[in-house]
């Protein structure tokens, strides 16, 4: 696609659907949109055009369609990668009038809102609410939720809560052919690939997204800040691996040197010392009051071990304000130093910092270059900015040589192209250094799924000596030729093979492929079907790479989750998953998306899944994602992978973010006389500021229980446990507290109630949390009317509901077929032999069905991997 001038025609068609004033065409106008907050090139766009709605959007990108343009979405242009720049001119769609909070759902703890809403804007309205949209990047008084998105946007607070993709649940998306649908209603776990984790991140190359359901986050009890300074970046880098190495997880911890704190400290009066060298760590812990200063203390303490000179908390909120006012301003205060500067964003393993500091330090020296260090070490998240003057071409070779030294020596580290501003037009060039040929491939191909015509943000991500539409062609090419030589090799169909290396297995599975044999991937011990070759990875155990001080592992796939947790152990670390069988690998765990009740205070395993070894489906090893915390080089293919059951690719190994073993936990087991009293309990809890890590509702045999699990400090534990059971007590229950071994066979117990058993029916259900009550009702209903009984086990807070169903085999099936066509997330996890559902096993959601189709097609063309968990049935 090439820059035209804007056609009359449409011009006048947009006016038309859009109004004169939302369609801009005027050279003075275009040029405001002629770049983003990178100025690394700007080019302006043919069009402009300001929707309010999603339907407005669609049309635009129909019309412009038909006209051949190419297609920019922008939301306010605070991305510094150039990811907004229409290098291609076309039609830019900005987002900025759409700008509606549509709707909060507190008790689901979710909100509405459309793309341009301002993340400040979103969290000033929320916290009289007492929540917030936890994303926090330091533009977050200008950019828009829709940029954050694109980018998989952090912040400082991503440390504790995560990034953007942890945060959001579903996206509309306009497509390439102008068409609206939904990745999703806003519920946990709905059945299909993770479309939303793959738009987020994407960076406006699948769709324009114009509205998003966003996961909210309580606001914290308490909040402490202190300001630790250390004679130089290195040191300060040292002791925030010390702090993540000695088990502890603060909300933050942000570095500024002296050239950080040179540009905003007079502004906002932080009265730190210029001297060069001196940095500033900012560190901050919330959480409920109790035991809160005694996790400062010790993370004080490791900051003294490594050189801290000086401690200054800030005692207010007004203080606090003021310090993270300043942190998130060092970019904009820039200007004080220098006139421009050149940002590296780049992520290594955490307990790389020091070696990449000292490198840092060493390209400073080397090119006669000041650098502003200011980062979000916690993440292994460096931005290093080199300042320099536009003017001088000299200088702005140093800052190039010096920012492509940085990333250079970050991949060599392990290290990631991005952490979260994404790869734009900045680092296309790094893409082929750090994926493999295939690796660029694949990622083309889903590009080429949601994008085939090429008309969403032309130029951006891939390398620029090729396209996504020949990458994704020449892997079609390969998987499209079957060289009966190679076949020859594989087995009979039925046979069950249990390679010993995943290099094995890879021979083994590109004999089948030739063949034109399926292949089902496997953890366990048994066949799975008489028409295909069934791969068992369960020889392949152990650590591949274990960086007990950085909180990840990578294991392979045949690793059981028995076997992590006793590696985890020893060094007082653990995986927050419970499962009914622990013996069961963390490649099915992975490849099935397996649950467990601490979600609710830890995330799910989604969020704690870094990178994946798998093989395609012709044997091509593959790696997805890479082992640190925060990643947005291409495509977050892990998600899409995560839950895939099998069907896209056979997973060889596995990366993981693990936690601290906590310190104190218990378990408050809460007996209410009624279904109503519980639920009235768990309302009532979801209203405080507490921070239960696990809520489970069980019901069966007229017994109903709510059962509250706390973890962390002894102090906060202490008081969770109290406030809980006075909950219980005001609405009549009774309760027990359990600790240690009890607490242990507790949950033991209860993950078990929703464990396969080969002689019962096991569903599923997931809805907005705040539907929870109205739910078990039509549950209970609906056993009543088809005679069968029901024992429920629930993520209370999640909307997470799992049905053990006894009965005729006829009525269980009239039962799901009810509940089915009641409750939109109703999925059939397990029935005995010979039990035939009237209706859909998978509950799938159609407004994705031929997203995920497509997806399939053109990963598996043939059809190859796990044929028979067919994802793709429409409701009846």
């Amino acid at each position: 696609m090439t820059t035209t001038a804007a056609p009359t025609a449409l011009v006048e068609e947009l006016r038309a659907v859009l109004g004169a004033e939302a369609v801009l065409t005027t050279p003075e106008a275009l040029l405001t949109y002629d770049s983003d907050g990178s100025m690394i090139v700007s080019h302006p766009p043919d069009i402009v055009v300001l929707p309010t709605t999603a339907e407005q959007v669609a049309e635009a990108v129909r019309l412009a369609n038909r006209a051949g343009l190419a297609i920019v979405a922008r939301g306010a242009g605070t991305g510094i990668a150039g990811g907004a720049v229409p290098l291609r001119g076309g039609l830019m769609i900005s987002t900025a009038r759409m700008d509606k909070i549509l709707a909060v759902d507190t008790r689901s703890r979710l909100a509405v809102v459309q793309p341009g809403v301002v993340n400040a804007d979103l969290n000033a309205y929320l916290a009289p609410l007492g929540y917030q949209f936890a994303p926090d990047p330091s533009s977050q008084r200008a950019s828009t939720i829709g940029g954050n998105i694109a980018t998989n946007a952090g912040g400082p607070h991503c440390l504790k809560y995560g990034v953007t993709s942890n945060h959001v649940l579903a996206v509309e998306v306009v497509d390439h052919a102008g068409s609206r649908y939904w990745t999703g209603d806003g519920v946990l776990d709905q059945s299909g690939y993770d479309l939303t984790g793959l738009m987020t991140g994407s960076e406006g190359t699948l769709g324009i997204v114009t509205a998003a359901i966003v996961r909210l986050t309580p606001l914290p009890e308490a909040v402490r800040v202190v300001l630790a300074l250390f004679p130089s970046v290195v040191a300060a880098a040292a002791a925030v691996s010390a702090v993540i190495a000695a088990g502890s997880l603060p909300t933050s911890l942000e570095v500024m040197d002296h050239n950080a704190i040179r540009a905003v400290n007079s502004a906002y009066s932080l009265g730190l010392p210029e001297t060069t060298g001196t940095t500033a760590l900012i560190i901050e812990v919330d959480g409920v009051e109790d035991g809160l200063d005694d996790q400062l203390d010790q993370i004080i303490a490791i900051c003294r071990d490594h050189g801290a000179f000086d401690l200054r908390p800030a005692r207010d909120p007004a203080t606090q304000a003021r310090v993270w006012t300043a942190r998130k301003s060092v970019a904009g205060a820039i200007g004080r130093l220098a006139p421009a500067y050149y940002l590296v964003d780049t992520v290594v393993p955490r307990t790389k910092l020091p070696l990449m500091m000292e490198h840092v330090e060493r390209l400073r020296a080397e090119y006669g270059m000041e650098v502003c260090n200011v980062f979000h070490a916690g993440d292994g998240n460096l931005h290093p900015l080199v300042l320099y003057d536009p003017r001088d071409p000299d200088q702005r070779r140093r800052a190039h040589d010096i920012a492509a030294g940085v990333l250079e020596r970050s991949l060599a580290n392990g290290g990631v192209v991005s952490g979260e501003h994404g790869i734009g037009l900045e680092k296309c060039e790094y893409m082929p250094r750090f994926f493999s040929p295939a690796e660029l491939q694949l990622h083309a191909t889903i590009h080429h799924v949601f994008n085939p015509t090429g008309c969403f943000n032309p130029a951006k991500i891939f390398p620029t000596d090729t396209t996504p539409a020949a990458l994704a062609a020449a892997r079609a090419e390969r998987l499209q030729r079957r060289d009966p030589v190679h076949g020859a090799a594989a087995p009979e169909p039925g046979a069950f093979v249990a390679p010993e290396t995943p290099a094995a297995a890879a021979v083994l599975m590109k004999a089948c492929y030739h063949a034109g044999l399926s292949v089902i991937p496997t953890g366990g011990t048994m066949a799975r079907s008489p028409q295909a070759v069934t791969i068992s990875t369960k020889e392949w155990h152990g650590p591949l790479v274990y960086e007990p001080d950085d909180l990840t592992i990578k294991v392979a796939a045949g690793t059981t989750l028995a076997e992590l947790q006793a590696l985890l152990a020893p060094h007082n670390q653990m995986l927050p998953l419970d499962v009914a069988d622990p013996h069961r690998s963390i490649g099915s765990l992975v490849a099935t998306a397996a649950d467990g009740p601490r979600r609710l205070g830890y995330g799910a395993l989604r969020d704690w899944v870094l990178a994946l070894d798998v093989l395609e489906p012709d044997g091509e090893p593959v790696r997805l994602g890479a082992q640190v915390v925060k990643n947005v080089t291409g495509y977050d293919l892990v998600k899409l992978y995560t839950g895939s059951y099998g069907t896209l690719g056979l997973i060889t190994a596995v990366a993981l973010k693990v936690f601290p073993q906590p310190p104190a936990g218990a378990t408050a087991i809460m007996t209410m006389p009624t279904s109503v009293a519980a639920c009235a309990l768990i309302d009532d809890l979801s209203t405080t500021r507490l921070l239960p890590t696990a809520v489970e509702y069980l019901a069966d045999a007229g017994a109903f229980v709510v059962a509250v699990r706390a973890e962390g400090h002894p102090a906060a534990v202490e008081r969770h446990m109290r406030e809980v059971t006075e909950l219980a007590h005001r609405h009549n229950g009774a309760w027990t507290v359990v600790a240690g071994a009890d607490e242990t066979s507790f949950w033991q117990q209860t993950v078990a109630r929703y464990g396969a058993v080969t002689d019962q029916t096991l569903l599923r259900l997931s809805v907005w949390p705040s539907r929870f009550a109205a739910t078990l009702q039509t549950i209970e209903q609906a056993a009543r009317r088809q005679h069968v009984e029901v024992a429920l086990t629930a993520h209370a807070l999640s909307g997470i509901i799992y049905l053990r169903v006894t009965g005729d085999p006829a009525a269980i099936a009239a039962y799901h077929a009810e509940l089915y066509h009641t409750i939109p997330h109703t999925r059939l996890l397990v029935a005995p032999p010979h039990f035939v559902p009237q209706v859909s096993v998978w509950g799938l959601s159609p407004t994705t069905l031929n997203r995920v189709r497509a997806l399939k097609v053109a990963i598996d063309p043939h059809n190859t991997l796990n044929p028979t968990a067919v994802w793709f049935a429409n409701r009846t």
